[in-house]
């Protein structure tokens, strides 16, 4: 936020290109309204550090409007965009849900569907209970509209008995795809510590759409007496090429999960450190990737790692950073009652690996997630910006924030 001529104003996250003056070839003008012109815009949160010297976050065109290709909860409203991106969709679109509870957002679905458009949902079988629509702990109702309107959907679980279809991703006439931590719930957009990247890069929306592929093959619709696959799943697709370099290593743009090698793209990486790594994650309870953190900051490197109050209480890896002496801060949300939701890390202000994936062993070996990877300057610029600011707001760990030694 900046003042401008006495008056409080605010970036828009989606703007109409006829109207924002952003080019449509992704430039980085800058546009801004009045706060009290913006429905739907939250108070007042910690501001970053000054960002007039960092690149300019990417702007992506899709179908008249323009779209911040990051995007934080705490300061864009994700679900405008969502909506804004919905309702500009022609032909296609894929979603792949872990939850949906955002009401305008179901109803843009609606909207899309009534007007032609071939939408297809993946969603994750855990939140389709046996219980009836409407009780407690059955089927959301937004779930329950595109249900009942027809969308073909199609349930999936993760393997063994833990795991879960995590992704939370969008691909909007084969031209856009917008990914991240944010789930579609209310909760994401009011309350917690959430981001959310759109890009129109062919090669990584070739990637998720591959990917969609993958799973609609392994679902089952809601009405099908089997059960979804929970195992036997095969390998997800993967990138054909590694062109994001980094300290002498070649990655991947995306990665996907279960068991498409996530865990040993972050040790790598994490072992090339040399200046900084900032770690934001939800739950960190991978002990492998914690040694790597910990091998790093006992080379010299500054390690920063800020996590969720909530999940701290059960993370031997958590723990073992804090016994390392490692900076540890933990975060309960936006306002105290929401949960720092970031999956994302950076290291030496080069590199960035950010999605749905949590740094675990259910993500790794169980459950559907994806990471992006980029050494993009505007993204890193844009989560490192976020960085200051959570960092800022969280806390140092209490006794009590962290779980009792397995060996007492």
């Amino acid at each position: 936020m900046k003042i401008m001529g006495g008056a409080l104003v605010l970036l828009l996250a989606v703007i109409p290109s006829s109207q924002a003056g952003l080019p449509d070839d992704g430039g980085s003008s800058a546009f801004f309204v009045p706060l009290a012109g913006l429905a739907g815009a939250h108070p007042a949160s910690p501001a970053a550090p000054d960002i007039a010297s960092r690149p300019a976050v990417p702007v992506v065109a899709f179908r008249g409007l323009s779209i911040k290709g990051v995007q934080f909860s705490r300061s864009d409203r994700i679900s405008v965009s969502l909506v804004a991106a919905i309702d500009r969709t022609e032909k296609t679109l894929l979603l792949s849900l872990y939850d949906l509870r955002l009401s305008e957002v179901a109803e843009a679905l609606l909207r899309a569907k009534a007007r032609g458009v071939d939408i297809r949902l993946v969603y994750d079988k855990g939140h389709v209970p046996l219980a009836e629509p409407g009780v407690s702990g059955g089927p959301s109702p937004e779930y329950q509209l595109l249900l009942g309107a027809g969308v073909p959907i199609r349930l999936l679980k993760g393997g063994s008995s833990f795991g879960i279809m995590h992704h939370k991703y969008a691909v909007f006439d084969g031209e856009l795809l917008m990914t991240g931590s944010f789930n579609w719930t209310r909760a994401a957009d009011d309350r917690n510590f959430e981001n959310a990247v759109f890009t129109k890069d062919p090669a990584v929306i070739d990637g998720f759409t591959r990917n969609w592929d993958w799973m609609w093959a392994l679902g089952r619709s809601p009405d099908a007496t089997d059960q979804p696959a929970g195992d036997g799943f095969g390998s997800p697709p993967s990138d054909p090429l590694k062109p994001v370099s980094f300290a002498g290593g070649k990655y991947p743009r995306y990665v996907f999960s279960p068991q498409g090698g996530v865990a040993d793209i972050l040790v790598d990486a994490l072992g090339r450190a040399k200046r900084s790594i900032d770690v934001a994650m939800f739950s960190f309870y991978s002990q492998d990737v914690a040694d790597a953190v910990i091998a790093a900051a006992k080379r010299g490197v500054p390690v920063r790692v800020v996590s969720d109050a909530s999940q701290s209480r059960r993370s031997q890896a958590i723990l073992s950073l804090s016994k390392a002496d490692v900076e540890l801060r933990l975060s309960s949300g936006r306002d105290g009652t929401g949960v720092l939701h970031h999956k994302y890390m950076i290291i030496d202000g080069a590199f960035l690996v950010s999605g749905s994936y949590n740094f675990s062993q259910n993500a790794e070996l169980y459950n559907f997630e994806n990471d992006l990877i980029t050494a993009g300057r505007g993204e890193l610029a844009a989560f490192g910006g976020e960085f200051a600011v959570i960092w800022k707001q969280a806390h140092a760990p209490e006794p009590s924030e962290l779980p009792v030694p397995k060996s007492l």
